[in-house]
């Protein structure tokens, strides 16, 4: 039996990191090219706060839903 909670908080902790590298590239003013991806200020930004939000949900459910 598959248990959602343990895998919303293992989701919870890789969004969290992402949003953490992110933060810090954004912060920095780091640019990066990736696989032709170019990791720009605005890129970062968003991929700060959206997954923030993500991990902030699924800890809400992994740990406080009932």
């Amino acid at each position: 039996m598959v248990n959602w909670k343990e895998i919303a908080k293992f989701a919870s902790g890789v969004t969290a990191w992402e949003a953490i590298v992110h933060g810090s590239l954004w912060v920095s003013g780091t640019t990066l090219t990736i696989f032709g991806i170019t990791l720009t200020e605005t890129l970062n930004m968003t991929q700060t706060i959206i997954p923030a939000i993500v991990s902030v949900v699924l800890a809400y459910y992994a740990w406080f839903k009932k």
